[in-house]
């Protein structure tokens, strides 16, 4: 299995010559940077969630993946170590290579015509013992004693409504930095990197302010955002006019929604254009077990969204399907990755080591993924039933056997 993804990357993405883009600072390295990469790729790909992990490959039996990283593996510290010192911009350009040959497969043409990208915050690990000097600090109360806690929180631009999950980049928060600053500067280089990738940024009720949705529509990209808190004047506006409308309704399934929909709001505080509210409340009937009997409940839910789209560009059903696809980011981004693929580990606390490992993660989970609903057979995929099960079919297949096509590069002196 690991020899069949190996020729599927290279022959769909050219994964021999992305190898060569990575690039670090060392000036005479005994092992190349691109197997240095490779040991890292094959990490993930093998769903091994620390370098621990894969020390007794890399030690105990390296013979399993000189196929994969060349004649000399490096060891987990010699990982760790570039991964501190190389250019996260190289691994950048690796997945946006990736990326770009996804859309030219058609990989990602399911959808309508605008595309939505959302962005989150994510804390990836914390600490009360271990620092550096990009850690962000909290004080907490332990026992009575108050404890300063470490830890690395980013900002992560997704790609929703998709059958791949397909993150984009990641910005890690500077001490004392709002998501919102640091969610800022990756989308000006997502939106640098990938200019014709989405049309709508999506993002929660944190990204609701004026510099937010002017950045947004200076850059060509329209937004919509959760609107929250009593306060909001806008919200408080569109109740006010909401109130004196019918609500239309549809079903989705067992869920009924009622929806309120009105254009050219202008009470929002520094926002240079005048916004679009919508406004959901849906019911959904559940059943569930209680003293034996099953009791059904009814649950009812409201949204409010502050949308720059008109309706003719945007139907509200749209909109609404667009603000709950959002939590993409959380359920198929860091929910898994978190879970099976290591995004919450330390690999190496260093500020580089740190965002190098989750564009290396970013650029794994995609491909696996793509292996899995474009290259695996229907029958194989019966048998193995999740992206779980093929990541362990590759891991259990490593051996002298496997020989990847970029083998001969890795093979050749730095």
């Amino acid at each position: 299995m690991m020899n069949r993804f190996c020729r599927y990357v290279d022959k769909c993405f050219h994964f021999s010559q992305l190898l060569s883009l990575f690039t670090d600072s060392r000036k005479s390295p005994q092992i190349p940077g691109p197997a240095v990469l490779a040991s890292a790729f094959a990490l993930f790909a093998c769903n091994r969630t620390s370098l621990n992990s894969l020390e007794k490959d890399l030690i105990h039996f390296p013979a399993r993946l000189r196929g994969l990283v060349g004649p000399r593996p490096p060891s987990i510290d010699t990982i760790g170590r570039v991964y501190a010192l190389a250019d996260s911009g190289s691994l950048r350009r690796i997945l946006v290579d990736v990326h770009h040959r996804l859309k030219r497969n058609k990989a990602l043409a399911d959808g309508d015509e605008l595309k939505i990208a959302a962005v989150d915050g994510h804390e990836f690990f914390n600490s009360r013992k271990r620092c550096c000097p990009e850690c962000q600090q909290r004080t907490l109360t332990i026992q009575g004693e108050e404890v300063v806690e470490y830890y690395h929180q980013g900002v992560v631009c997704h790609l929703i409504e998709h059958e791949l999950a397909v993150p984009l980049d990641v910005e890690l928060l500077r001490p004392g930095e709002g998501e919102e600053t640091a969610a800022k500067r990756l989308l000006q280089r997502v939106f640098a990197n990938y200019p014709r990738y989405f049309d709508v940024v999506c993002g929660d009720a944190l990204y609701f302010d004026a510099p937010f949705l002017n950045f947004c529509t200076g850059h060509g990209k329209h937004a919509i955002v959760v609107i929250k808190g009593e306060n909001r004047v806008l919200l408080q506006d569109a109740r006010g006019v909401f109130d004196q409308q019918a609500p239309g309704v549809w079903q989705d399934g067992k869920r009924a929604v009622r929806y309120w929909d009105a254009e050219g709001f202008t009470t929002a505080e520094g926002v240079k254009q005048p916004l679009r509210v919508v406004r959901t409340q849906q019911t959904v009937r559940r059943r569930e077990r209680v003293a034996g009997q099953w009791v059904e409940k009814e649950e009812t839910s409201e949204w409010y969204w502050a949308v720059t789209l008109s309706k003719r560009q945007l139907p509200t059903r749209r909109v609404w399907r667009a603000g709950h696809r959002r939590w993409d980011v959380e359920n198929d981004c860091f929910n898994v990755l978190s879970r099976h693929w290591g995004l919450d580990h330390c690999f190496k606390h260093a500020p580089a080591a740190i965002v190098n490992f989750v564009l290396t993660l970013f650029l794994g989970y995609v491909l696996l993924q793509c292996f899995w609903q474009r290259n695996v057979k229907e029958p194989l995929r019966q048998k193995i039933r999740t992206l779980i099960g093929l990541a362990d079919e590759v891991r259990r297949s490593l051996g002298a056997g496997v020989r990847a096509p970029w083998y001969g590069q890795l093979a050749r002196a730095p």
